[in-house]
């Protein structure tokens, strides 16, 4: 279910680690673990809401979401565009890790340090963050250093989005509902948990 934006008042994506470290035995130094399934979760509040359309769309989508999952965009305040309406995908089947490489963006392009992106692998959004501020090559293949590590084999063609990225999972935080006073709803919180 996309929830809609309107009076959103923050939404801040918070890594859900799985990834640890051992301590080192007898003083010895601590090793870094890392796993797969590092993954994010979007805490989100709103601003107070009115007894209008917006307001009523947004609970609507909530309480649906309650038991069909959440969408929501991320939103990238100062990160440009992609040039020319590209469509990134993919490039390659079976990979894995800490990078993934991508074509269709457009030759010069910089993917900037810290800017998400999601993944549409077999229907689901899986977000990530460029690692790395990474050029693209003239041929529009590059590939990209991420956060985390990727959680599933790649299939070619797979659309990547780095100007409309998504956040989707579990929704959490809103069995309480809309707390209604008069004509206006109390601002609330809730949280989109990535289940994969």
């Amino acid at each position: 279910m996309l929830l809609p934006t309107a009076r959103i008042a923050s939404f801040a994506l918070v890594p859900r680690l799985f990834s640890g470290n051992q301590e080192g035995a007898l003083g010895g130094d601590d090793l870094p673990i890392p796993r797969l399934g590092d993954r994010w979760i979007a805490n989100v509040s709103t601003a107070q809401l009115r007894q209008n359309d917006d307001g009523r769309a947004l609970l609507a989508a909530l309480t649906m979401a309650t038991t069909l999952d959440a969408r929501m965009p991320i939103a990238q305040p100062h990160v440009p565009q992609l040039p020319g309406g590209s469509a990134p995908v993919v490039n390659g089947t079976d990979q894995a890790g800490s990078s993934i490489t991508v074509r269709g963006v457009p030759g010069g392009t910089l993917l900037e340090q810290g800017r998400y992106f999601s993944i549409l692998h077999l229907g689901i959004h899986h977000v990530h963050m460029v690692a790395q501020a990474t050029i693209v090559p003239s041929n529009g293949a590059v590939m990209v250093p991420i956060w985390p590590m990727l959680r599933f084999l790649t299939i070619d063609g797979e659309r990547v989005y780095f100007d409309t990225p998504l956040i989707e999972g579990k929704l959490t935080g809103f069995d309480k509902g809309g707390r209604f006073v008069r004509n206006r709803i109390d601002p609330f919180e809730f949280s989109i948990m990535e289940r994969k």
